[in-house]
């Protein structure tokens, strides 16, 4: 009988219009996503083109020799020696991007560059080291050593340092999972879910099953059940074709390409600033590719999608109007999205908020912590949240529904 409640009810939720509406909506988002990411790339190969480089020596070198004039007739020889260090280096940049226009870049360039880099990050932390701060500038130093670890890798697997702003697939199902963690996915799933329990109690066409030799935890799980595989399949899908369509269409492979998740933060007062301030925990991250990332973003991101939507059953169950429920769940969604962003003291207590593990992007890189201030939003507390959440808003549900005779 359950089979046949959970056949039923996938076959009313996808003859409703607004079922459809809502997927063609997404995919209409996540095209745009896809639009802003390799335009985006576009912007910045523009910015860094021999060209506008050139420009922009050439408009540099023009203001400091002006400005050179002036500090010679003020005989400040400190401010004359800083703009002639200016004007050397724009110089230098100047011949180099029309050295680069007129002969071009070697492939074996980036290796190059990528030696000085390791190098100079080597030098720098045996500074550090020699110099005995370290540990006064414990942060920057832990840094510097993940950056090496990072770019040592590169070298070993020949693989090229990417810039950060490439239109790739994994860029993408970042600036995505931005995008979804600002309050537009709670949203959208409380826009399609609020109705799903009131909506057919006025009219009351509930009736129809609760008269059914069935018992209604049967019937509240086969519509609870039902409408989690439906959100998941709308939201997951699309994010797949999406990346699907990027890699499909870009020329960079960074499926090997290495990142840092895990990472973990104290916080420390900071006499610099006058606060408190997020500070690294040694050796508490750890290197894995984008591939790997990706999965175990899309993992949680599944996780949240079924605590959100555990939320706004237990709405759709308490409320008989439809109305009622979708007003309640959108506006506590994305004020408990928002606020926890903007307002000082919620963010305190962010990650007791599941709202808050939206954006599971940055909660797999450890960069959920940085955007709250608040060290305690790690993975393993997210996932404690979110499967408190999940069983209480069920047991509520389940208790409301099946106890109280509010929906006949």
């Amino acid at each position: 009988m359950l089979l046949n409640l959970i056949k039923n009810e996938f076959i009313k939720i996808f003859k409703r219009s607004k079922t459809w509406i809502v997927f063609i909506l997404f995919l209409m988002f996540i095209a745009l996503t896809v639009y802003a990411t390799w335009k985006g790339e576009q912007n910045m190969k523009e910015i860094n083109s021999p060209e506008y480089q050139i420009q922009i020596a050439q408009e540099q070198l023009a203001y400091y020799k002006d400005e050179l004039k002036e500090a010679e007739a003020s005989g400040d020889e400190a401010w004359v020696e800083s703009i002639k260090s200016s004007i050397k280096y724009y110089e230098q940049n100047l011949e180099l991007n029309k050295k680069i226009l007129k002969e071009g870049v070697s492939e074996d360039s980036w290796k190059i560059e990528l030696d000085m880099s390791i190098a100079n990050i080597k030098r720098a932390i045996k500074e550090y080291e020699e110099n005995g701060t370290k540990e006064r500038y414990r942060s920057d130093y832990l840094s510097l050593q993940e950056e090496l670890e990072t770019l040592e890798y590169l070298k070993t697997n020949n693989i090229v340092p990417l810039k950060g702003w490439e239109y790739q697939e994994y860029n993408f199902l970042e600036g995505l999972s931005m995008l979804l963690g600002i309050g537009l996915l709670v949203a959208g799933i409380a826009v399609f879910m609020s109705d799903i329990l009131s909506g057919e109690s006025t009219p009351p066409t509930l009736k129809f099953l609760l008269v059914q030799p069935v018992s209604r935890a049967k019937i509240l799980f086969s519509k609870y059940i039902v409408s989690i595989i439906t959100v998941l399949s709308l939201i997951i899908i699309p994010e797949i074709i999406g990346m699907t369509f990027v890699n499909l269409t870009s020329d960079i492979n960074a499926a090997n390409y290495p990142t840092r998740v895990g990472q973990q933060y104290e916080k420390v007062f900071n006499p610099e600033y006058g606060e408190m301030v997020l500070e690294k925990i040694p050796e508490t991250s750890e290197m894995i590719t984008n591939f790997d990332l990706a999965i175990r973003t899309i993992g949680y991101q599944a996780i949240f999608i079924i605590a959100c939507c555990s939320v706004i059953f237990m709405f759709s169950t308490i409320f008989k109007s439809s109305m009622t429920s979708m007003a309640i769940s959108v506006i506590l969604t994305i004020f408990l999205s928002i606020g926890t962003q903007v307002i000082g003291t919620l963010k305190n207590y962010s990650h007791l908020l599941f709202t808050t593990y939206a954006n599971s992007y940055s909660l797999v890189s450890s960069k959920l912590p940085l955007m709250y201030n608040n060290e305690k939003l790690t993975i393993t507390n997210g996932i404690i949240c979110l499967a408190l959440t999940i069983i209480v808003s069920y047991l509520v549900s389940h208790i409301n529904f099946t106890k109280k005779d509010i929906l006949i």
